[in-house]
């Protein structure tokens, strides 16, 4: 009578059993088609592990040279583990190519397993595989078929994996290579001592090493809120849009979460995240999802599904719920039949487009997603797409707009503008490119080019460097980010060997405010370098007097929305004079931007503002034009 070593067998099954309880509790519960065929692979090995000890224990324990459960427990182990294989294999098709496949490729992938299946199922009447005689249980004169197959399987994975490694990445490769390596590992062991039972083993080492490191919900889930995380919403995008399978997303973009954090400290951020994240569960029959420190998706099948989401989500954060968070203004993002999209990149940059179209305000917004958004997302897109060439192939160009004294009554200054025109679209808007270079992360080398082109115009024209008396380049808050950033620009400027006193440097009323030591080191660097620094936009934003002293600004502009009603509206006029009066008698050469009219030069005199800039005066020029208009203005 046969013995057999069970001690690895046991071990799996209680390996087994808590990797099957671990995916199978309800806040790890999986939801896309690889969990569940790994699951599938787990409910598999388990009860082939099961099988394998109940066969086991018929074989040694059963006297008779026939017993009617052995033959069974055992042919319906062979089963199991004929099954294996293929369920691995399909395991990843499916992680390298997202998607459900095809019944002819199942019938296909499975044509080994369906043979060895037969010579199963026939075994009782065939003994191909195993039997029974006076001395117990025997192999039959197919029984290394059970690895022939397996090993066909495994050498199919194998060279799959190895093939798709850049689909799969070096983290999931280097994974599966270590489930081969267990897996087979079992196998081999079992087949030169047969006494020890260690496929099993080798089978829950592999399926361990699959739920640590790929299938591991903990991995899916994000640590602060419990929701499913990007990654894996990225993952079932992709399978639903693979299997052509209609979904709708919606997602909220809790932009007032930065007053949050700075009122009640981050822990107090954080609560709000996690009461959140827990009403939206409780108000959304569909998965809900954290995208990123501040913005939610809940992603539902089914219009209805979704409208009845916006509906609830949309009272949950105007306060109506029952444990609503109070007012709670957000920005809300719909788009239904999002699988159009093709992409679950192409979703991602959607969304995350339409959450930059509202202005934040104090009170919740919601974007809908329609064919004018799309047209706008697309061109946007198309300039995205051009960036990076017209960066490479420095297709950007300059343009200079003066600035008039009234005093001297000449241009004195100028402030250089890039401009960019697309093959298709022509000119591009200054905000669109500028925005997308620093989504990009190109805005430092446009600056470079830009501060190249002037300096190469300047070198050129010693009589307009003569002429004026600084160019106004624009400093974006990107490139004050930028660690060594002054000594970069700096260094540009000698290696054209231009004084630096000819530059100054425009700094928005939005990077001023976020004042930081990056910042303050650049300020002081140009300031050592005796390079100007001029604020601009003025009273777009939140800038005050404080944010205007503690850097040492030589110039303010004064942004055109306050220019506006001064010659209709006596509160408006005040107002400017007020503002122009205070920067003049701390010591400030104030520019007033976007002056169009005469009436309003007329008033800008009155109350002794010299410079100014506007199409009054003159657009933005290219270099011949502004040529000729210095050349003119000489005489």
């Amino acid at each position: 009578m046969r013995t057999f070593n069970e001690n690895f067998l046991w071990c799996a099954l209680l390996l087994l059993s808590l990797i099957l309880l671990h995916i199978s509790r309800p806040k790890t519960k999986v939801v896309n088609l690889n969990n569940r065929i790994f699951r599938d692979i787990v409910v598999l090995s388990l009860l082939d592990v099961v099988f394998d000890l109940v066969s086991n224990a018929f074989i040694t324990r059963c006297t008779d040279s026939f017993c009617i459960g052995a033959v069974i427990t055992t042919n319906v182990f062979f089963l199991f583990q004929a099954l294996l294989p293929f369920s691995l294999l399909c395991y990843i098709r499916v992680l390298i190519e997202n998607r459900r496949l095809s019944a002819r490729e199942l019938l296909v992938m499975a044509a080994p397993t369906l043979s060895l299946t037969f010579i199963i199922l026939t075994n009782p009447f065939t003994d191909a595989l195993f039997y029974f005689d006076a001395r117990g249980y025997q192999h039959g004169p197919l029984y290394y078929a059970m690895y022939i197959s397996a090993a066909l399987h495994l050498l199919t994975a194998l060279i799959l994996t190895i093939a798709c490694r850049r689909t799969l990445g070096k983290d999931r490769t280097l994974a599966l290579l270590e489930t081969f390596f267990l897996a087979v590992g079992g196998v081999l062991y079992q087949a030169f001592h047969p006494q020890v039972l260690t496929t099993g083993f080798g089978m829950s080492l592999s399926i361990l090493a699959m739920f640590t490191t790929i299938n591991n919900p903990q991995a899916n889930t994000d640590s602060l809120t419990g929701l499913y995380d990007k990654q894996f919403l990225l993952r079932r995008v992709d399978e639903m849009i693979a299997q052509e399978k209609p979904f709708h997303v919606l997602t909220v973009y809790l932009y007032s979460l930065v007053s949050v954090n700075r009122t009640y400290g981050m822990q107090g951020g954080d609560a709000m995240l996690q009461h959140i994240a827990k009403q939206l569960q409780s108000v959304c029959g569909t998965p809900v999802f954290r995208l990123t420190g501040k913005r939610f998706l809940i992603l539902a099948e089914s219009l209805k599904e979704y409208d009845e989401d916006l509906s609830g989500v949309r009272a949950l954060f105007e306060g109506h719920g029952t444990d609503a968070p109070g007012v709670f203004p957000v920005i809300l993002c719909g788009v239904p039949h999002a699988e159009r999209m093709g992409s679950s990149g192409d979703v991602m940059a959607y969304i995350e487009y339409l959450d930059g179209l509202p202005a934040p305000n104090d009170s919740t917004c919601v974007v809908q997603a329609n064919a004018n958004t799309m047209r706008s997302f697309l061109y946007n897109r198309q300039v995205e797409q051009f960036l990076s060439r017209a960066v490479e192939e420095d297709l950007f160009e300059v343009y200079y707009q003066p600035v008039y004294s009234i005093r001297k009554k000449r241009f004195v200054t100028l402030e250089a503008l890039s401009r960019l025109r697309h093959p298709e679209l022509g000119w591009i808007s200054p905000d669109v490119f500028i925005r997308l270079a620093e989504k990009n992360r190109l805005i430092d080398a446009l600056t470079d080019l830009q501060l190249r082109r002037v300096c190469r115009f300047l070198k050129s024209h010693e009589n307009v460097a003569r002429q004026i008396d600084s160019v106004k380049v624009n400093l974006s808050a990107l490139n004050l980010m930028q660690e060594r950033c002054a000594e970069r620009l700096i260094a540009i400027l000698d290696e054209y060997a231009l004084p630096h006193r000819l530059f100054q440097f425009e700094i928005t009323e939005t990077v001023a405010t976020e004042y930081s030591s990056r910042l303050s080191r650049a300020v002081d660097a140009f300031s050592h370098a005796d390079i100007g620094l001029c604020l601009d936009d003025f009273g777009s934003g939140f800038a005050n007097l404080n944010t205007v002293t503690h850097l040492p600004f030589s110039a303010i502009k004064l942004d055109r929305s306050l220019l506006y009603h001064i010659c209709t509206d006596a509160r408006a006029a005040l107002f400017y004079q007020s503002i122009v009066s205070t920067f003049q008698r701390m010591g400030y050469n104030v520019i007033a931007e976007g002056v169009e009219t005469e009436k309003e030069v007329e008033l800008l005199k009155k109350w002794n503002v010299d410079l100014i800039q506007g199409y009054y005066f003159s657009r933005p020029l290219p270099e011949p034009m502004l040529l000729d208009l210095l050349k003119e203005e000489r005489g």
